[in-house]
């Protein structure tokens, strides 16, 4: 049951993320999440084709 209505919850209220920064490598992009996440944020990697991509999770 738990389950259903977690379940329910994300998709009426699904995460949103906030892009921050688009970095050229990964060790950059990680150290901005890391610093990120120092400071009480959740903090989302992804690869893109001008890099990686850094955002906030809102």
């Amino acid at each position: 049951m738990p389950g259903i209505i977690l379940h329910a919850f994300r998709a009426l209220f699904p995460a949103t993320a906030i892009p921050v920064s688009t970095l050229p490598n990964e060790a950059q992009a990680r150290a901005l999440a890391a610093l990120l996440v120092a400071q009480g944020q959740r903090a989302l990697i992804h690869r893109t084709a001008a890099g990686f991509a850094v955002e906030v999770i809102a």
